[in-house]
């Protein structure tokens, strides 16, 4: 049967052209490849608008939008793509990571759960999309997709270190026996991503820390420790800089010290790098001489502005610790750079001079294990507001639906600061005690199951855990301490503010002396209280004197008796005292 009259030139005519508009794609994907966007742009828009069909069209120009930031453009033809090849997982996690960037981390996830329903083992998509959780404070969901992706590809850089920051938020310690290997393997071997405070809570072993800090500081900053700095003021420039300017710990503890500073000496400055406020802030910003913003600036732009305030004596309050600026200090901008209270370790680099110490927190011969000049405050380092008020009102168990006839063992402390070695412990002395209960701060639901989860394992039931919910004010928080018999604390990781106060609160608090500067601070507040007894140096030590004070309660009596006459008359909780110490050493290195 013959064709039709010239049915077989335009066949021809069309095979032509689509061998022409197919040439043209692969030479424009040539200048994709080799980075030339945009002439590879300008032939990819043609063969666009020439109706060229070839589903990788619209990806290759989405590909090309998402480098040079067009998010829009890029959005637009990754949706266009989506329509031509609606099974392709990469589109789905191209849409993830531009909303992701964007900070619609609802929308991300829905986009990398369906790219995940196409390619189930995409460790990097795991990874990706548990970024997204984690933005939203779901560290449940994010802690199971790093999991996911761990095991999928566990050589996936950050992985690991997310687990070690994660993990503990909500109790699960499912992969915590590899923590320690994991920690030498960043020391030695392999690129470290994370912060070392997320590892304090390990065994504690300053050398460790001093080489992963050394190794985090020198893997991101780069120190400008020759530039020469000489400030010739009449007045010595303190400058404090923090992102916890707010009702935080750091700033409970340091807020009488701002307002006793010898403003005849001494002007003092802060620098905030967050802009939330409180009456905390208020209340500090009517104590400072200067109270800056800098959190919205350039890192160049901040050294600038506090560089032309002619600091002295630069304090950095965070370390390592979350919104810190380490990156301020590394390029100097104060002649002298002290690390002081809201980082208990090393910053392993030379950028910071010297760490505010005492003698019982880093000792003469731990001192080599820290990249700073000790200097040593003559009593206790830790600072404190001696107008911390108690409510003298009296209130009982029942208000707080505690047992009447229970011996409490209050452990007020953040979740992350409990570890598998810390239930192993807690869980002997319930076994051991009949009678005595655990009372912590309420966790989130999630953590709550996890942590009755793994109390059931050691052997103990719920009836012997009781959470203490968030008080509305900081003072009945303090108040309720009177509930419990003593205090218990974490290791190797101890409380801090949290067992300065809890001893404010007349607690005696039992806790086990480690090495390291974070397992320190309790021991060095009880030896300055003449309260060592209450040290343990091992786990069974720390049994022993739990056991005593439930069964001899005489003598915890006593300890109660002595912190109540301690209070008064200790120097550790006399402000002025501190501030004039503090005072000596800043004048001790002004030159």
């Amino acid at each position: 049967m013959s064709k039709g009259f010239g049915s077989g030139s335009s066949k021809k005519k069309r095979d032509v052209k689509q061998l022409y508009l197919d040439k043209q794609f692969a030479e424009a994907k040539k200048y994709y490849l080799l980075k030339n966007y945009p002439k590879a742009e300008l032939i990819f828009l043609k063969l666009k608008d020439s109706g060229y069909e070839n589903p990788n069209l619209f990806l290759y120009l989405a590909n090309i939008y998402i480098s040079n930031g067009s998010e829009e453009k890029a959005l637009i033809f990754l949706k266009r793509a989506l329509e031509k090849k609606p099974e392709d997982p990469k589109i789905y996690f191209n849409l993830g990571t531009i909303y992701f960037q964007r900070n619609q981390n609802e929308i991300s996830i829905s986009y990398y759960l369906q790219g995940i329903k196409y390619d189930p083992k995409n460790s990097y998509a795991y990874s990706n999309l548990a970024a997204c959780f984690e933005e939203i404070l779901d560290y449940q969901n994010a802690v199971d997709c790093y999991k996911k992706a761990f095991f999928l590809n566990k050589n996936l850089l950050q992985i690991r270190e997310k687990l070690i920051e994660l993990q503990p938020k909500i109790c699960d310690w499912s992969l915590y026996n590899y923590f320690e290997d994991w920690r030498d393997d960043f020391i030695n071997d392999s690129q470290f991503k994370g912060v070392p405070l997320s590892l304090i809570n390990l065994k504690g072993d300053p050398y460790r820390e001093l080489l992963l800090a050394r190794k985090y500081f020198n893997s991101n900053y780069q120190s400008s420790k020759k530039i020469e700095l000489i400030n010739q003021n009449k007045k010595i420039k303190i400058g404090y800089i923090s992102a916890d300017f707010r009702n935080h710990p750091v700033s409970l503890l340091l807020a009488r010290v701002i307002e006793l500073h010898d403003k005849s000496k001494f002007e003092i400055y802060a620098y905030s790098l967050e802009r939330e406020e409180d009456e905390m802030t208020i209340r500090l910003k009517n104590a400072f001489d200067k109270f800056s913003y800098i959190g919205d600036l350039m890192d160049y732009e901040a050294i600038n502005l506090i560089r032309k305030d002619n600091i002295n004596i630069a304090i950095d309050l965070m370390g390592y610790t979350k919104n810190a600026r380490p990156n301020l200090f590394a390029k100097r901008v104060a002649p002298k750079q002290i690390s002081f209270l809201g980082y208990p370790g090393t910053t392993g680099g030379d950028s910071i001079d010297y760490l505010i110490a005492d003698k019982y927190i880093i000792s003469k011969e731990l001192s080599e294990f820290y990249s700073e000049n000790i200097l040593y405050m003559p009593n206790s380092f830790l600072p404190f507001d001696n107008t911390t008020k108690i409510e003298g009102k009296e209130i009982s168990r029942k208000e707080y639906r505690l047992p009447e006839d229970k011996f409490i063992l209050a452990a007020f402390h953040r979740i992350e600061k409990i570890n598998p070695k810390v239930l192993d412990l807690w869980s002997k002395v319930l076994i051991k005690l009949d009678e005595a209960v655990l009372w912590i701060q309420e966790p989130p639901p999630f953590a709550k199951k996890n942590l009755f989860y793994e109390f059931s394992r050691r052997g103990i039931s719920e009836d012997k855990i009781y959470f203490a919910k968030k008080t509305k004010n900081f003072s009945d928080h303090l108040l309720r301490h009177k509930l419990a018999d003593i205090f218990i604390d974490t290791f190797f990781y101890s409380s801090h503010s949290t067992g300065i106060f809890a001893l404010w609160s007349g607690l005696p608090v039992v806790t086990i002396e480690g090495l390291n500067f974070a397992s320190r601070v309790v021991p060095s507040l009880l030896k300055n209280l003449s309260m060592s007894e209450l040290i343990a140096n091992d786990d069974n030590e720390y049994i022993r004197i739990i056991t005593k004070l439930y069964e001899q309660r005489e003598v915890l009596k006593k300890l109660k008796d002595k912190l109540g006459i301690q209070k008064k008359k200790n120097k550790i909780y006399n402000s002025e005292f501190f501030v004039r110490d503090l005072e000596k050493l800043y004048l001790s290195i002004k030159d």
